[in-house]
């Protein structure tokens, strides 16, 4: 049961982002649960993936997804991100739950520049949890422009 739950939830990470380059997976294990993170331009989304989840498709916008599951199995969260770039200008992220099915993860849009590199910090809290978990990575996007 526990491993459909992890594959249901990745085959609608992977439904939504069919159209990204190809990149490592991203996530952290923090004990039981791992945290599943990317950003990628949005103009390497499908338009019909874009029209669906009501994201514009633009060189200069981003999109951050997060995803959290517990021993394989989704789990919903308190998930906020900010991205900082070397000029220590501050953009928070307002992030978004989507449910598909059993699968819950968390999405959000922001600008970005040519060349750009920016520090990101993504908090989340699992439902039922009081434990914080934080997770910092660092990306640089080129535009084209």
């Amino acid at each position: 049961m526990l491993k459909r739950w992890g594959l249901l939830a990745t085959a609608a990470f992977a439904v939504l982002f069919a159209a990204l380059p190809a990149q490592a997976a991203r996530y952290k294990q923090y004990g039981d649960y791992q945290i599943h993170y990317n950003a990628v331009p949005t103009a390497t989304l499908q338009p019909e993936i874009a029209r669906r989840y009501d994201i514009v498709r633009s060189r200069q916008r981003a999109l951050l997804t997060v995803s959290v599951l517990k021993k394989g199995k989704p789990v919903r969260a308190r998930v906020e991100a900010e991205a900082v770039n070397l000029n220590d200008q501050l953009r928070r992220i307002a992030m978004r739950e989507i449910q598909e099915g059993g699968a819950v993860y968390y999405i959000g849009t922001f600008g970005v520049d040519d060349r750009e590199k920016l520090n990101f910090r993504i908090q989340v809290l699992p439902r039922g949890e009081t434990q914080l978990r934080e997770l910092h990575f660092q990306q640089q996007f080129f535009t084209g422009k």
